[in-house]
C-alpha cells in the first residue's frame, strides 16, 4: 500500500494537533487549579456548578442584606434604648414632682426639666440613619415622622405604621424597620397630654392641686408607654438574634457549597502532572518522527 506525502502530513499534522490541544488544555487546568473550564469538560458537572454558583450568588446578597440590615437595627436599638431610658427618668421627675409640698414656682422648675425630656423624645423619634432616612417613619422614610401641626400646634405622626421587609434567606422576609410612635399611643396622645400639662406646670398662677389628677394619671401614661417601649427593645434584640442565627446558617451553606465545588471542578495534580509529561513526550515524538519519515525518499512520491 502506498501512502503519498499528502496523506501522511494531514495525518500527522492532525495527531500533532490533538496533542497541542491537550497540553494547552493541561497546562490551563494546571494554572486554574480546575478541571471543568469549559462545559463540554464535563456537562453534568457543569450544570451542577451552574446551580452551585446561582445558590452561592443568592447567599452572598443574603449576607449582604443581613450586614446592611444588623447595621440598621443596631441604630434603631441603640434609639429605641435610649427613649427608654429617656421615659424612665421622667418617669421619675413626674413622681417627684408628684408631691402635695410643691408650690407654683416648684413645679415650674420640674416643668421646665420635663420639657427638655420630651424634646429629646421627639428629637429620638425623628432620628435619621446615614443616607438622611427617617428610621421611625415607617415607608415614608424621607417624611419627618414627628412635627406639630402647623393650625393646631399638636404634636402629630406624619409617618405610616407599615413595615419595610428585607430578604435574608430563601422565602424569609425581616422587618427592617421599628414603629416606635405607637408606643406613645394613637396620634402621640403621650406627647399631647404631657404638653398640656406642662403648661399647667410653667403656669405660677395654677395651683398645682388643680392638675393634681391629671399628674397621677401622666405617670401612669408614661410607665405605660415605657412598658411599651421596653417590649421594643426587646423585639429588636429578637430580631437581632435570629439574623446572627441565618449569618450563621448561611455561613455554613457556603462552606458546604465551596466543597461540592471543589470536588466537582476540583484538579488532581499529580494526574495532571503525569498527563502534561506524557502529552509533552508524545508531541515531541510526533515531530520527530515527522521530520525523520518525511525526508524518506518515498514519500516524494507523488
Amino acid at each position: 500500500m502506498r501512502v503519498n506525502s499528502f496523506s501522511f502530513s494531514s495525518t500527522m499534522l492532525n495527531s500533532m494537533g490533538r496533542n497541542t490541544t491537550q497540553l494547552n488544555k493541561l497546562m490551563m487546568q494546571i494554572t486554574e487549579q480546575k478541571r471543568v473550564l469549559n462545559p463540554s469538560d464535563d456537562p453534568i458537572a457543569s450544570t451542577q456548578l451552574s446551580q452551585i454558583r446561582r445558590e452561592q450568588v443568592a447567599i452572598g446578597q443574603y449576607q449582604s442584606n443581613i450586614e446592611r440590615l444588623g447595621h440598621s437595627l443596631g441604630q434603631q436599638e441603640t434609639l429605641v434604648d435610649s427613649s427608654s431610658k429617656q421615659l424612665l427618668n421622667m418617669l421619675d421627675k413626674l413622681r417627684e414632682a408628684n408631691n402635695s409640698s410643691h408650690g407654683a414656682v416648684d413645679m415650674a422648675g420640674y416643668a421646665t426639666e420635663l420639657s427638655a425630656m420630651k424634646e429629646m423624645l421627639v428629637e429620638q423619634m425623628n432620628s435619621r440613619d446615614e443616607s438622611g432616612r427617617y428610621l421611625f417613619a415607617g415607608t415614608k422614610t424621607n417624611q419627618q415622622p414627628v412635627m406639630r401641626d402647623a393650625t393646631t400646634g399638636e404634636w402629630i405622626f406624619a409617618g405610616n405604621h407599615e413595615s419595610n421587609n428585607t430578604p435574608v434567606a430563601n422565602g424569609v422576609l425581616m422587618k427592617s424597620n421599628t414603629d416606635l410612635a405607637a408606643a406613645f399611643g394613637d396620634d402621640l396622645k403621650l406627647l399631647n397630654q404631657l404638653e398640656t400639662l406642662l403648661e399647667k406646670m410653667s403656669d405660677p398662677t395654677v395651683a398645682p392641686e388643680s392638675y393634681a389628677d391629671e399628674m397621677t394619671a401622666m405617670i401612669g401614661q408614661v410607665q405605660s408607654t415605657s412598658d411599651n417601649v421596653a417590649a421594643i427593645f426587646t423585639e429588636l434584640g429578637g430580631r437581632q438574634n435570629n439574623m446572627a442565627l441565618l449569618q450563621d446558617v448561611h455561613l455554613d451553606s457556603k462552606m458546604i457549597h465551596d466543597e461540592v465545588a471543589n470536588g466537582l471542578e476540583g484538579l488532581d495534580i499529580a494526574t495532571a502532572m503525569t498527563n502534561l509529561n506524557n502529552y509533552t513526550m508524545a508531541t515531541q515524538y510526533s515531530y520527530k518522527a515527522y521530520g525523520q519519515i518525511s525526508s524518506l525518499s518515498l514519500f516524494n512520491l507523488g
